[in-house]
């Protein structure tokens, strides 16, 4: 009975210990040098209503592992599955797609060098208030999700960057940077290493001024037809004026979907309140002048109406300079 208790503990203390060796050899070292390329090959489209753009992110990871010396001569190809390595991951990501194989280069010195393409979606927090004429900063954060930052240490590799052919539909790129630090994570004191691509862009005007704001100045414009109209009229003139107010009301249900639904009002929103304004005081001007004429006093009534010539429009002129002018600078 002695001899086979002590075969079964040989047994156990054999199984044992060559479980902990099988372990150690994918046990990271206490403090990993990770050398990180991150390069931004592309951005798509930025979705002002999704919160979101996408983009394509190629991302190399080097760092060195003692364990993978091999003889060589040359590199051999290992899955990660069989080796240790930095879990890294977009941390603001939505829905990526990864092209290249999940396995990394070993050079014979114990490099160890693990290359990734992604494309997809990537959240991102935008600052509207200044809708359409804004600028916006563009992230992609990685961060290690296995160890912290006493384990992994970033350095960023002076490779990272942007495409120089990068162009973004109705963006342009005004800027870029890389920076690494930590991550908090939560309300707990637990932080990952971080490394961070933004790049700063600015909304193309073009568009917003040719197709929006343009035509919404126009059915303004068209208000102020009823002031030229002899109040005799005041049929055409109520004609002219509730047309312009539809429009206008049909218009703004065209563009509200171009932003989310957002609890302030942006810069456009500004705009097209004040224009509503506008035309809705061109619709009481008629109204006032229609019942001046019905009472006899037709003098008075033409007389409000060549008023109304040039102090509405003088009014909105007013407001087109502080808004487009003054506040976005155009």
């Amino acid at each position: 009975m002695n001899h086979l208790k002590q075969v079964l503990l040989f047994i156990i203390l054999l199984t044992g210990w060559s479980g902990v060796t099988r372990a150690q050899d994918h046990v990271a070292p206490q403090i990993v040098d990770v050398e990180v390329v991150i390069y931004m090959v592309d951005i798509d489209e930025v979705n002002s209503v999704a919160q979101s753009f996408k983009a394509t992110v190629y991302v190399e990871f080097r760092w060195n592992d003692p364990t993978l010396v091999h003889p060589g001569p040359d590199s051999v190809t290992m899955s990660l599955e069989d080796i240790w390595y930095p879990h890294t991951q977009a941390i603001n990501q939505q829905r990526l797609v990864n092209t290249f194989p999940r396995s990394a280069e070993v050079r014979p010195n114990g490099d160890v060098i693990f290359r990734q393409r992604a494309w997809g979606d990537f959240s991102q927090a935008l600052e509207l208030q200044h809708f359409p004429f804004d600028k916006q900063r563009l992230q992609v954060t990685l961060g290690n999700v296995e160890f912290g930052s006493k384990q992994v240490r970033y350095q960023i590799s002076p490779n990272s960057g942007v495409s120089e052919n990068l162009r973004i539909p109705d963006w342009e790129v005004l800027s870029w940077e890389t920076s690494s630090g930590e991550l908090k994570i939560g309300t707990h004191d637990r932080v990952l290493p971080a490394v961070v691509l933004s790049v700063d862009v600015k909304r193309h005007t073009s568009y917003f001024l040719l197709k929006v704001i343009l035509p919404l100045m126009l059915i303004v414009a068209m208000s102020w037809m009823v002031f030229w109209i002899d109040p005799s009229m005041a049929a055409s003139q109520i004609s002219v004026a509730v047309t312009a107010m539809l429009t206008l009301i049909a218009y703004r249900f065209a563009i509200g979907g171009m932003v989310p639904r957002l609890g302030f009002l942006t810069s456009l929103d500004y705009f097209v309140m004040g224009s509503t304004i506008v035309v809705f005081v061109g619709l009481l001007e008629v109204v006032y002048t229609a019942r001046l004429f019905q009472s006899g006093q037709v003098e008075k009534a033409r007389a409000v109406d060549h008023s109304a010539r040039w102090i509405v429009p003088l009014i909105f002129l007013v407001m087109v300079i502080e808004t487009l002018f003054l506040r976005w600078g155009i």
